[in-house]
């Protein structure tokens, strides 16, 4: 087991040396085309020399100062290679050019040449390669015609060859690259979107929880200042429920905050509520002074969590509103299953739409909810009066089953 796991740990450690460099090299592009430029220099005084005239080649002889700086016009731009590709690939071709009409040997330029049509495919569209392809051809044309000493047929098509596939590998690099480019361009389009909806449904929650309690709370503070001279025992009631009110809505939001500190795999305070919830949700505006009738004909088991919670704050918020603006006698909470979904529908014997306002951001929480399923609200004034909210949730029930 040893021999394995060392193989393991150096393979590890290998490409994490691969990883660090590969960013140490994205980071600096420019200092590494300085390395290049030099190291292509290097090579190229290396390995070129003079060699008599052009019509009469001789015995190689050391470079003059005109052969040296056609060498470094050949290789030091490549250290602009990336900003600047063309004008680097044609300056360079027509170093090497003139370098070989002098009756030079060109010695390793020619991979020097091949490194630049690398370089203005990867990082340069089609008509620019195009065109400076062009103009490298005419170049070597020009060697040809010129009966350049060791430049003849053979190779011409052979540079042509060596040009081509080093100009397909660029434009491989470049097609990759872009592919690259697009996949993190929608990777970070779907973190965005992603936090979006976050933040959506943490408003959402926030707006669902703070308006049910603080609601139930400035009622009741109203009935207990009104009664608590004349009857303090229900004066002492309506305070009770505050109290019951404000530690509900404590604990909703101590599980918020859990779940945005810690993430979704993050514990959790309480539950997120759902259709168990929906009696206790009940009991909680009853004793805020709004009697409830609520008609639940669904299995809670047998709805997705995503849509129980959904329905859940339909009616807390519908409840709410009923509560603080309807004057409302009365409520009926009624959920029942049709083809394809839930269906929820809450309603007040109150003043219904009339008079009631907007509603402020209720019915747009309600609205936003409602569509994230796919299903469809109405709100407004009720066939027999007052105000009633009708919402579809869809979903698939077999799947659930």
């Amino acid at each position: 087991m040893t021999a394995p796991a060392d193989g393991y740990r150096q393979g590890m450690r290998t490409a994490g040396w691969t990883s660090s460099l590969q960013r140490w090299a994205r980071t600096r592009p420019l200092l590494i085309d300085a390395a290049l430029a030099i190291a292509l220099a290097l090579a190229a005084l290396l390995t070129t020399a003079r060699g008599g005239t052009a019509a009469s080649p001789g015995p190689y002889e050391e470079r003059d100062a005109l052969g040296l700086a056609l060498v470094l016009a050949a290789t030091l731009p490549y250290a602009a290679r990336r900003r600047a590709p063309a004008p680097v690939y044609i300056v360079t071709a027509m170093a090497v050019t003139v370098l070989m009409l002098s009756g030079y040997d060109e010695g390793a330029l020619p991979t020097v040449l091949a490194v630049g049509a690398y370089t203005l495919a990867a990082y340069r569209p089609v008509p620019v390669v195009v065109a400076a392809t062009a103009v490298v051809a005419g170049l070597l044309v020009v060697l040809l015609v010129a009966d350049v000493p060791r430049f003849g047929l053979g190779e011409l098509l052979t540079s042509c060859v060596g040009f081509g596939a080093a100009t397909l590998l660029g434009r491989g690099s470049r097609s990759r690259q872009q592919r690259l480019d697009a996949l993190e361009g929608q990777r970070e389009e779907a973190r965005l979107r992603a936090a979006a909806d976050e933040r959506l449904r943490i408003a959402q929650e926030l707006h669902d929880i703070v308006a049910h309690s603080l609601g139930v709370i400035a009622v009741q503070a109203g009935v207990g200042r009104h009664i608590i001279d004349t009857d303090p025992a229900e004066a002492k009631r309506s305070f009770d429920s505050i109290s019951d009110a404000s530690r509900s809505s404590l604990a909703e939001i101590r599980r918020l905050l859990g779940v945005v500190r810690s993430g979704p795999a993050g514990p959790a305070y309480v539950p997120a509520p759902g259709l168990t919830d929906l009696p206790q949700l009940a009991d909680d505006v009853e004793k805020a002074g709004l009697p409830v009738d609520l008609d639940v004909r669904v299995e809670p088991d047998g709805v997705p969590r995503s849509v129980g919670l959904a329905a859940f704050r339909i009616v807390q918020e519908s409840l709410t509103n009923s509560l603080r603006h309807a004057d409302a006698e009365r409520a009926t909470v009624r959920l029942g299953y049709e083809p394809g979904g839930l269906v929820i529908e809450v309603s007040d014997d109150g003043r219904g739409a009339n008079g009631r306002g907007s509603g402020g951001h209720g019915l747009v929480g309600m609205r936003e909810r409602v569509a994230v399923h796919g299903g469809s609200l109405e709100a407004g004034t009720g066939p027999g009066g007052g105000f009633r909210v009708l919402a579809r949730l869809p979903y698939d029930q077999e799947a659930v089953a």
